[in-house]
């Protein structure tokens, strides 16, 4: 009956905020009266034991601009206000957050001066606030994908493998991107290498979430829209509801 009771309230709670999402879009308000709205939801599963905090990490930021889009985009604009509507999605739900950044700079320390020695301190840095969220936590970091050609499209999430619970977050955010987005995405969630240091190194839940590829035209100017920002957000915070939900 308990089951039963959990998976009526998660239903509720999509529905509640995609009311939330489609009504405020529609009629042009802004993220924090969506919030607002959908604010009372969240005391259906604050009260919840164990419910995990996120570490929500926006890609790049500051003289770090990531990748570069086929329309010159570059990726840290994209990856910021998604991860500023996905807390505000996840709070909602009344989960506890944090951000890594939540303005257009890097995290490194004073003391770096080259380029590359402010890359190394911010990726440092960025490290550091994960190891202090503690052992009841998740990582879900927002990037943007790049390729060369335009052929390729479609969220691709990848997760740690140091974890075992990162490959069911993982699938989880795949899986609602593609309901939600992308009903022609064929793609897998896949566990990162050495080429993704937070990922490598994390000891929690963690995976990076790759929206979409700025190298396609036509998929840039949707990643660009705020509307569509919003659904990537939702999706990627109904992905953690199932997978908290599954537990």
């Amino acid at each position: 009956m308990k089951i039963i009771q959990i998976h009526l309230q998660k239903n509720q709670l999509i529905k509640i905020l995609a009311l939330a999402l489609a009504f405020g879009c529609a009629v042009g308000w802004g993220m924090h009266k969506i919030q607002r709205a959908s604010q009372a939801t969240g005391a259906l599963l604050a009260a919840r034991s164990g419910t995990p905090a996120l570490l929500l990490d926006a890609g790049h930021g500051g003289e770090d601009g990531g990748a570069v889009g086929v329309d010159g985009t570059i990726e840290k604009e994209i990856n910021l206000p998604v991860a500023q509507k996905l807390e505000i999605y996840l709070r909602a739900l009344g989960y506890q957050t944090e951000m890594t950044r939540r303005e257009d700079k890097a995290i490194y320390d004073p003391s770096a001066k080259t380029l590359r020695e402010k890359k190394v301190s911010d990726i440092h840095n960025r490290f550091a606030l994960l190891e202090q969220m503690g052992e009841n936590a998740l990582f879900i970091s927002i990037h943007q994908n790049h390729f060369t050609g335009e052929k390729y499209h479609g969220t691709q999430v990848f997760y740690s493998k140091n974890n075992p619970l990162s490959q069911a977050l993982a699938k989880a955010v795949q899986a609602q991107a593609v309901a939600q987005l992308q009903p022609e995405n064929t793609r897998q969630a896949k566990p990162s290498g050495t080429e993704i240091y937070l990922l490598w190194h994390a000891q929690i839940p963690a995976v990076l979430v790759e929206c979409g590829f700025i190298s396609n035209y036509a998929e840039t100017q949707k990643l660009k829209q705020v509307d569509y920002q919003n659904k990537m957000a939702f999706s990627i915070a109904c992905g953690v509801l199932d997978y908290t939900s599954a537990e």
